[in-house]
């Protein structure tokens, strides 16, 4: 630091933000913070689930994890998709425990004492049981989350009364309706387990800052310098970096995956766009396809990210089309192995005792932002404030 109180890396000036600091170490590893987590925010905001391509057909379905709570994605028969909590009414079995399938038989059968169920949650039957005493089939449905889709996009909330999807992603309303997002298909999955709390995958998402030491090729494709955010509140903030090569992409050689997807063009051909949609995705258009990750936390230090690649049916299908699907996969898998890198060794030295809290650079206030958003979620006053 200089005595002008600017933070110098690699011959550039970074001014710290007056008094911003980040979150004290305990909110990567307390226990009953990560508890308050998942009840005021993965258990009430509206989170991403799937892609309504995984689930195509009638009686498709794939498990969705949130904390304790399993839900059940499902196709029923006139082909809407309804979110079961994963509970059978009778005893509280769970009903279901693999990861993704088809209800072959319409119906889903609970495995102890064979109460079915409708695939909108209706119960079906009930083996000896009579409708007296209070039992009445109608009124042991299987419990509901709510379910809205957004380009493609399923995303749930396990909230009894939620927010107004388009309020909570007021941000994304209108956002990238050029690329068609609901028309594009999965090219490609990379699961990743790592050890590290889920809102250091956020925070690492949103600043270029560490990109000329961590990611080498990665800054020669974008410089960091470029870097704009242009949503900077609420529960979707991000913004786009400058590509150099006219035309390009990233991939490992800096050209373009694939002619640019469906109307995307002007501006948009020379950028590429990272939005964090608080709290569990983060989503990446390029030019000519879109990648996005879905974080799945597991506790304070353990989660799943899974990474997905979609491109264009036409280029899926195309196998002379491969070889830029695989460069953009090869470089975005390389990047994401650094920043896991970083994030995981970030875990580790927050739980020191010798670490308290840091400070932001200029060219990390969208942290700052996104450490806002957290407290307010969970009621915490501001540690700026408690002189904490």
């Amino acid at each position: 630091m200089d005595k002008d109180g600017k933070y110098l890396k690699r011959g550039v000036d970074y001014p710290i933000i007056q008094g911003k600091r980040t979150l004290p170490g305990k909110y990567y590893h307390d226990e009953k913070i990560y508890q308050q987590e998942l009840e005021k925010i993965y258990y009430k905001f509206w989170i991403y689930a799937c892609r309504a391509e995984e689930i195509p057909s009638s009686g498709d379905f794939k498990l969705i994890q949130v904390g304790d709570e399993s839900i059940i994605l499902v196709r029923d028969k006139s082909m809407k998709i309804n979110a079961l909590f994963n509970v059978c009414r009778h005893r509280g079995t769970q009903l279901c425990t693999e990861p993704k399938g088809n209800f072959s038989s319409k119906s889903i059968l609970c495995p102890y004492h064979a109460w079915a169920y409708e695939l909108d949650g209706k119960l079906l039957g009930a083996p000896l049981m009579k409708e007296e005493n209070g039992f009445h089939k109608d009124n042991f449905t299987l419990h509901k989350a709510h379910v809205h889709e957004w380009e493609g996009f399923l995303f749930i909330s396990l909230a009894t009364t939620p927010e107004p999807f388009e309020v909570q992603m007021e941000a994304l309303m209108g956002k990238f309706s050029e690329w068609n997002m609901a028309e594009l298909r999965i090219a490609h999955h990379i699961r990743y387990e790592l050890n590290c709390n889920w809102k250091l995958i956020l925070q690492n998402y949103q600043e270029c800052y560490h990109c000329p030491g961590v990611h080498p090729l990665l800054s020669q494709l974008t410089p960091f310098q470029s870097a704009q955010h242009d949503s900077s509140k609420g529960a979707v903030i991000g913004g786009f970096m400058e590509l150099t090569k006219e035309r390009g992409s990233m991939t490992m050689d800096g050209e373009a995956a694939a002619p640019p997807v469906y109307d995307v063009s002007g501006d948009d051909l020379q950028r590429v766009y990272y939005y964090s949609v608080f709290p569990n995705m983060l989503l990446t258009p390029h030019p000519d396809f879109v990648m996005y990750h879905h974080i799945t936390p597991l506790g304070t230090g353990k989660i799943v990210n899974d990474c997905y690649w979609l491109f264009h049916p036409e280029i899926i299908n195309d196998k002379q089309a491969q070889k830029g699907i695989i460069s953009a996969v090869e470089f975005w898998d390389l990047t994401n192995k650094q920043d896991w890198t970083v994030c995981e060794q970030m875990q580790t030295g927050t739980k020191s005792m010798r670490f308290d809290r840091g400070y932001y650079s200029g060219r990390e206030d969208i942290l700052y932002a996104l450490d806002q958003e957290l407290l307010k979620a969970l009621g915490h006053d501001n540690p700026e404030e408690d002189g904490e």
